[in-house]
């Protein structure tokens, strides 16, 4: 057991600033370090937002530097980003990717 274990059946969500820096401590002890440190460490900082979409989901954006790694993450990373985030926040969490604007 990990110390955030305790985190996801907290009564109280997480920070909503602190979320997107917790939910990557969680992923780096879940995944391999190498996966890791090249596609979720570089990412900035997600947006977490109070919006709700219509199935009651907390919305999580995340902007991405370009198609190639935004294609990727949403391939092989954004369901167990997602399950993380829901963990953490105690609800079901939408992860929105985006391209980063220049």
């Amino acid at each position: 057991m990990s110390s955030f274990d305790s985190s996801a059946t907290d009564h109280q969500a997480p920070d909503l600033a602190t979320l997107w820096q917790r939910s990557c401590e969680r992923l780096a002890t879940e995944l391999p370090e190498q996966q890791f440190n090249t596609w979720i460490r570089p990412l900035p900082p997600a947006e977490v937002s109070e919006v709700v979409d219509a199935n009651g989901a907390t919305v999580v954006s995340l902007r991405v530097p370009n198609r190639f790694k935004l294609d990727w993450i949403r391939s092989q990373y954004a369901a167990r980003i997602e399950g993380v985030l829901s963990g953490l926040v105690g609800k079901p969490v939408k992860l929105e990717l985006l391209l980063a604007t220049r």
